[in-house]
């Protein structure tokens, strides 16, 4: 059992490289647009990107423009059609997808679905000179405090996509699961979903909750805890720790679709740990509309 000292310590580099991560020049506050597309859709454009945009057989097709500032693709100017693969930007890791640039901005595809079963693809831009910063958002969190490092146990389950409402209404994004993790808090046994987050590492097991402080004292859209495997095979959890809570990227920025905490992860207790609200709100509003909205 590690020591009090030692996983504070633990904890405040984490945390360190949390805020860092999250404030850095293509990261999640530097998000400035969030286009859409239909696979009926062609030679669709959009006010910050050059050229035009179609869906192509499940493939987001980029088309220069016949003159002028156009987009890098992997290290050069496409002279004609290119698929931009759908995956995370580059900076942020992992995916097929590879650096899109245009000018300084970093463009980004997302692949997500309607509440049809239909594909939808997202077009994103990230503009490093607007990135929030981290003094302007009023990022804080709770002391470590080793009460809420919680012992419990994984139950492993087979990963299945599951396709979760966002908070882009009329959005869904797969927010796969791969089983639970149940523990105790005051002597009630509580049982959480997790997510399996695909990472460059391979897959992170994540905790998505709200509590009875989302809202007033931390972010109401519910906060993640990433859980951490105990063995080489990936089948043991013994731990959860809400010091790790943080908001999703959703308190920063409009333009993203964080998944809702699915129902069994409410929580009717105040969790007093992990990241606190940030200072600096977002104004929610829609990006995406449906083509019968586009049409009355």
């Amino acid at each position: 059992m590690p020591t009090n000292e030692h996983l504070a310590g633990q904890w405040r580099e984490w945390r360190y490289a949390h805020v860092a991560t999250m404030f850095r020049p293509y990261g999640w506050t530097a998000l400035v647009a969030q286009y859409w597309l239909e696979e009926s859709d062609t030679n669709v454009t959009f006010d910050l990107l050059p050229g035009s945009w179609s869906v192509e057989n499940g493939r987001v097709i980029f088309t220069p423009p016949a003159s002028g500032p156009t987009l890098s693709v992997n290290g050069e100017y496409p002279t004609g059609p290119v698929e931009i693969i759908p995956g995370r930007n580059q900076t942020y890791g992992h995916g097929n997808s590879v650096p899109v640039y245009f000018g300084e901005n970093e463009v980004e595809a997302i692949e997500r679905t309607k509440h049809d079963g239909l594909k939808l693809f997202g077009v994103r831009v990230r503009d490093p000179r607007q990135a929030t910063r981290l003094e302007d958002a009023g990022v804080t969190a709770f002391d470590y405090d080793p009460a809420w490092r919680i012992r419990g146990h994984y139950t492993p389950a087979e990963r299945v996509a599951f396709e979760a409402e966002t908070v882009e209404a009329g959005v869904r994004e797969n927010t796969p699961r791969m089983g639970t993790f149940t523990f105790a808090h005051n002597g009630k046994s509580y049982t959480v979903v997790l997510i399996g987050k695909d990472t460059p590492k391979g897959v992170q097991p994540v905790a998505h909750v709200r509590d009875l402080t989302s809202g007033p004292v931390t972010y109401g859209a519910g906060r993640v805890i990433e859980l951490q495997f105990a063995d080489e095979a990936c089948t043991r959890i013994d731990w959860i720790d809400f010091n790790y809570a943080v908001a999703l990227p959703c308190a920063f920025t409009n333009f993203v679709t964080c998944p809702l905490v699915p129902p069994e992860n409410h929580l009717d207790f105040e969790v007093l740990a992990g990241e606190k609200r940030p200072a600096q709100g977002v104004v929610r509003t829609m990006t995406y509309q449906p083509k019968a909205d586009n049409a009355a």
